[in-house]
């Protein structure tokens, strides 16, 4: 039976900008609001106004500070494995390519290459190293070599107009015969000071085999250690960047050698797949998703690469923020969910157990994709499943820095409700099974991945916790089915391990111990206390003529997060009511909590 929750949500109160409450503006100061009357609570239990669907959660993307040779490697992944949350949104994505992308380059025949390309991409040193390696033979013959600044793919390297003349020659009589061998850059004379190089090396081995450049080896670990803190709790893999050969694109794509390295953004360029059946790129997801959830994968050249992963993976989603990533038209991107689709089951789903999920719009209130994607017969098959469609929200302000600012977020949140009620409205039109997943949600402040950005107050995390609380409310009202908040941890640059900063203003964790900020603890508290299931009952809050009465939902046991939330000032009233101060000279705003008020709500 469903249980009945009266859940008054975070509301931001903001004493000297317009109040989040029927529009009232008022000033108060903090000594006014501390000695006001405290708010009766009225709950009619019988008066039902909905059976929530929603669940919390959040994502997961993948970045350095989740290998394991990270000091905070483990506390990080004991707080995730602490939320309990289920649909977690596990993403590697595309600024780190060796942490994503399982197949960098593309199969090559009896070629085989090895392409440095240096640390961050652009340049390599005089200090690194190829490894050049035959794994069933000895190096027969040295088609290429180059250092400096070659151009091109595995088959078709030329040289560019900086060449070492003697590469090639050193190569040879280092490598020749072997079947390993390794090049130390620093063998090579220095061919065009000043100039940006790479190193690049096509062999045959002896006997003749073909070759595919498979690797997990820096996949598997992150993947390994996601999995362990979800045990018992469902996921949503989403390998969101394709290999960039697969796409047409005039000229190859660089990435860095280093995996910590961040990509210059030219990792995602092409629109149009070299294989227009679509065939290669369900094939690729396929081998990827059979690799980990069926014990390993066939590849392009009938070798087998096991793995011994049998993985449950309840859903797939299908790429990320695709209007961007690729330029991707709802007619393209639907293509394109459907071959991944088709592959994955041939590959991995034979008996089509997983769901999917599609779309992951960064432009949530582009309407005509939800009425392409969701009409069935925009689709190869009606056998395409519908599952869930998902989308993103981030607020933004004005100011990185000054937390009146926040205030700002609240009013986008408005705008995204009506938004969403709109694509609810489109989906029960088109496909009302299909669920609905809000898989990146947050706010994300000015300059959050520029170095030089100043850090932004501690009481931010509490209002975007308030944030994440306050859309949990309404859109749990509304029928959305899964919120996503953004993301385990982000960072700002981290001079000591060499990072350039991936969004601090979204981190769940603090980036230098792992523990949760107040965002987590706001997290933590709504999964610990609402299920998808539960009874919404109307409740009133009446504050004297602070507020005036509105109809809200009622938090139990919110107080479990109070100590949690030490990061700035808060204040706990003799009732249990407790709360953030977020400002100071003289006014203040405030994230208000409700406490069990102990002689009104007595079944909280």
């Amino acid at each position: 039976m469903a249980k009945a929750r009266c859940m008054c949500f975070v509301w931001l109160v903001a004493a000297i900008t317009l109040s989040r409450i029927d529009g009232l503006t008022t000033e108060r100061t903090s000594r006014e609001w501390l000695t006001s009357p405290p708010p009766n609570v009225s709950i009619e239990w019988d008066s039902v106004t909905a059976v929530s669907k929603t669940s919390c959660t959040l994502q997961v993307v993948v970045n350095p500070l989740l290998r394991r040779d990270v000091p905070v490697h483990d506390q990080i992944f004991e707080s995730l494995a602490a939320l309990g949350a289920d649909y977690v949104r596990y993403v590697p994505w595309l600024p780190y390519p060796k942490l994503s992308v399982a197949e960098l380059q593309p199969p090559s025949g009896t070629a085989l290459c090895v392409l440095l390309n240096g640390e961050d991409g652009n340049n390599i040193s005089l200090n690194e190293t190829a490894v050049i390696s035959c794994p069933q033979g000895t190096i027969d013959k040295i088609d290429f070599a180059s250092f400096g600044t070659p151009m091109g793919s595995c088959n078709s390297l030329v040289q560019g107009k900086c060449h070492g003349e003697n590469t090639s020659s050193i190569v040879s009589s280092t490598c020749l015969g072997k079947s390993s061998c390794i090049v130390p850059t620093g063998m090579f004379d220095d061919p065009c000071f000043n100039v940006s190089k790479r190193f690049y090396v096509q062999v045959q081995c002896s006997p003749a085999t073909n070759h595919t450049y498979w690797d997990f080896s820096l996949i598997d670990p992150i993947m390994e250690d996601f999995m362990n803190a979800m045990k018992n709790h469902s996921v949503v893999i989403n390998f969101s960047t394709v290999p960039v050969w697969l796409y047409n694109t005039t000229a190859r794509v660089l990435y860095p050698d280093n995996p910590d390295r961040e990509e210059d953004g030219r990792y995602s360029q092409g629109k149009d797949l070299v294989d227009a059946t679509g065939k290669d790129l369900g094939d690729f997801y396929g081998r990827l998703a059979s690799y980990y959830t069926q014990g390993g994968f066939t590849d392009e050249y009938g070798q087998e690469h096991k793995s011994n992963y049998h993985y449950d993976f309840q859903y797939w989603e299908c790429l990320n923020e695709v209007e961007d990533e690729h330029r991707n038209t709802p007619e393209s991107y639907t293509f394109v969910y459907d071959s991944m689709v088709q592959g994955i089951r041939r590959h991995a789903d034979p008996q089509h157990k997983m769901k999917f999920v599609g779309m992951a719009l960064q432009q949530h209130y582009e309407y005509s994709w939800y009425e392409y994607f969701l009409n069935i017969s925009n689709h190869v098959s009606t056998d395409i499943p519908l599952d869930v469609i998902s989308f993103h929200f981030y607020a933004h302000c004005t100011s990185r820095t000054d937390p009146e600012a926040y205030t700002q977020f609240f009013p986008k949140a408005d705008i995204f409700i009506e938004e969403c009620k709109k694509i609810i409205s489109i989906r029960d039109s088109l496909s009302p099974h299909t669920r609905l997943d809000v898989d990146e949600m947050g706010a994300i402040l000015p300059g959050d991945n520029n170095p030089s950005a100043p850090m932004f107050p501690p009481v931010f995390y509490n209002a975007a916790g308030a944030l994440y609380a306050y859309l949990f409310g309404r859109l749990s009202e509304i029928g959305v089915d899964i919120l996503g908040e953004s993301q385990l941890v982000g960072y700002p640059a981290l001079p000591g391990l060499n990072l350039q900063p991936q969004f601090p203003s979204v981190a769940l964790v603090n980036w230098t111990n792992g523990l949760g900020n107040p965002r987590y603890h706001v997290l933590k508290v709504l999964i610990e206390n609402f299920k998808a299931d539960n009874k919404l009952v109307t409740t009133r809050i009446l504050r004297g003529d602070v507020l005036g009465s509105r109809e809200v939902h009622y938090v139990p046991s919110i107080s479990k997060a109070q100590n949690a939330l030490s990061d700035s000032d808060h204040w706990l009233d003799p009732d249990g009511n407790w709360g953030v101060s977020l400002a100071g000279r003289g006014h203040f705003s405030v994230l208000e909590f409700g406490g069990c008020l102990p002689a009104s709500v007595s079944r909280c």
